[in-house]
């Protein structure tokens, strides 16, 4: 009887902790229905939603089942797909996290995923009316540049293909947007002009358009083709370009420069850097692009590390970079023991002074 009550006296205390900790306050103010869902609606949902290339995290259910997935993955920063540091160049279409959103997911999910503070609010008529569910949303079917002024059928492909926009004169391109016909199928797409070589942009998820600054166009000649190259994730996807014209020449010649790795090229006038597209290879580790101005100092455009090959992704700067005459680019990469073999850069890039906005 003695070593019954024993036993019984042990398995009491042992079940204390964990009765306790089942109880346990909350230690953080971090909210789905506040921090949370800001950073879905930013950096998630674009993939992570019904029929996206990954699981949804759309509603607080989905969100909580997963949150020990997500602090793992933004510890690791494997999510959200985005090679860049932070503090070497300003990019318009960056998805990396900054370490207070960070700091937010992984603190929400150590503390049981709070949904919000106990009340919501949802106006004057709070008292009767039912509470608003608050989940991530985007909307994939909005074209972010307008309504395009023409709009060209991918044929359904997973690979490289040629688009033919039927031009019977030269049209000036000052922007273009993409919408994947199976989001599922397909991570990026890159388009260029088949007769020039010419890059016109690339296509993500989480940035699916490119928009030249004001005053500037790529130029399309007569009868030319639009190449897409197709980044897959898996099967086939159609999809629909739309193109957007301006009605006026471009008032600088944008041109692409290609640039291995191991060699320096000095320009030969001022230029503007619109835009830097890596071509990443397997076994790549980190790449930096620097530029050596005449006076000595060097400037870093982009420091990547960790780069995921299966998301390929430019790095459009939010303002042009301007370059003096006799700068000196140089792209450094720092390959995996065994990794052989060169990386090219493409810059997207204008001569002259810059143009104002």
């Amino acid at each position: 009887m003695r070593a019954s009550r024993a036993l019984l006296s042990l398995a009491a205390g042992l079940a204390l902790p964990w009765t306790a900790y089942a109880h346990a306050p909350l230690t953080t103010t971090v909210q789905f229905d506040r921090e949370v869902v800001r950073i879905l609606d930013n950096h998630c949902v674009m993939c992570h939603v019904e029929k996206g290339p990954s699981f949804p995290l759309v509603t607080y259910e989905q969100t909580y089942a997963a949150r020990w997935k997500i602090r793992q993955n933004v510890l690791d920063r494997r999510m959200a797909p985005w090679a860049a540091v932070s503090g070497y160049g300003d990019f318009a279409n960056s998805n990396g996290l900054t370490q207070r959103e960070i700091d937010f997911l992984v603190s929400w999910s150590e503390s049981f995923g709070p949904r919000n503070n106990g009340e919501v609010y949802t106006g004057i008529a709070a008292a009767t009316a039912a509470p608003k569910v608050i989940q991530a949303h985007t909307d994939l079917d909005q074209w972010v540049l307008g309504n395009p002024d023409v709009r060209l059928a991918l044929p359904e492909s997973n690979q490289r293909i040629t688009i033919d926009p039927k031009l019977t004169t030269d049209r000036w391109l000052r922007g273009l947007e993409y919408k994947p016909g199976d989001r599922q199928a397909v991570h990026a797409v890159s388009f260029a002009v088949q007769e020039t070589g010419q890059w016109l942009g690339s296509w993500t998820p989480w940035y699916g358009f490119v928009s030249l600054p004001r005053g500037l166009a790529y130029k399309l000649p007569t009868r030319a083709h639009i190449v897409a190259d197709i980044q897959p994730s898996g099967g086939q996807s159609q999809g629909t370009l739309g193109l957007y014209f301006s009605d006026q020449p471009s008032q600088r010649v944008v041109t692409s420069l290609t640039l291995d790795t191991k060699a320096t090229t000095r320009l030969e006038a001022d230029t503007n850097i619109l835009a830097l597209e890596p071509k990443i290879r397997p076994g790549l580790q980190s790449v930096e692009v620097a530029a050596r101005a005449p006076d000595g100092t060097t400037r870093v455009l982009l420091f990547a590390r960790d780069i995921p090959t299966a998301w390929p992704t430019p790095y459009v700067f939010r303002q042009p970079v301007t370059l003096p005459k006799g700068t000196e680019l140089t792209v450094i990469e720092h390959p995996a023991p065994g990794a052989a073999g060169t990386m090219p850069v493409l810059f997207s890039t204008y001569q002259g002074t810059a143009l104002e906005e």
